[in-house]
This record gives structure tokens, C-alpha cells and sequence, in this order.
């Protein structure tokens, strides 16, 4: 009857162990909770994109990161009146001005 408590507690550390260090392998971002994806607009123009919720952080073709305000409730929709980001089931776009938005890829 001992030997048996000792298997199991034995097993339960191994449990406990091997699942201590799968949270902790490497997983997409990088531990990082807003991970920068990549984007490529049909226009040419190259997004580095972190989505934050209340704001994204968008850097245009490798130049330093711009804070995009949230629009609306749902917050797929960022702009700082001058760009403006949108996100449509799945799908970004990216827009400048009053341009029509050039749709994107990547993520």
C-alpha cells in the first residue's frame, strides 16, 4: 500500500512538471500579451500592427509606431484623423486621408 501512494505521488509530480513547463515553452508573441503582426496592403504599404483594445499601434513601412485611437464600441475601427485602420471580420484595410482603404494581408 505504501509503494502504491509513493507511484502515485510520484506520477503526480511528473504531471505537475511536465505541465509547469508547457506553459511556459515558447508560444506565438513571445510571452508578449500584443504581439506585432505584419501586414502588406495592396497599395504597397507595409503595416506593423499591435492592437491593444482602447488603441493600435501602427508602424508604416519601418517607420516609428503611431498610436491609433479606438472608434466606436466595437473597436475595430482606429484613426487618428489622419490614418485609419479598420478591421472587418478578420480582414484589415488601411486607409489615409479620404483615400478609399487599400485592403491587406498578412497577420
Amino acid at each position: 500500500m505504501m509503494l502504491r501512494n509513493l507511484s502515485i505521488a510520484a506520477i503526480g509530480a511528473l504531471l505537475l512538471a511536465s505541465s509547469a513547463h508547457a506553459e511556459t515553452g515558447a508560444s506565438i508573441g513571445g510571452g508578449n500579451p500584443y504581439p506585432v503582426s505584419d501586414y502588406t496592403c495592396q497599395d504597397g504599404t507595409h503595416l506593423a500592427v499591435r492592437l491593444f483594445g482602447d488603441r493600435a499601434s501602427v508602424s508604416v513601412n519601418g517607420a516609428p509606431a503611431v498610436d491609433l485611437l479606438a472608434m466606436g464600441t466595437e473597436g475595430t475601427t482606429y484613426s487618428n484623423g489622419r490614418w485609419t485602420l479598420t478591421i472587418v471580420q478578420g480582414q484589415l484595410s488601411w486607409g489615409v486621408g479620404r483615400a478609399v482603404p487599400s485592403p491587406c494581408t498578412g497577420g
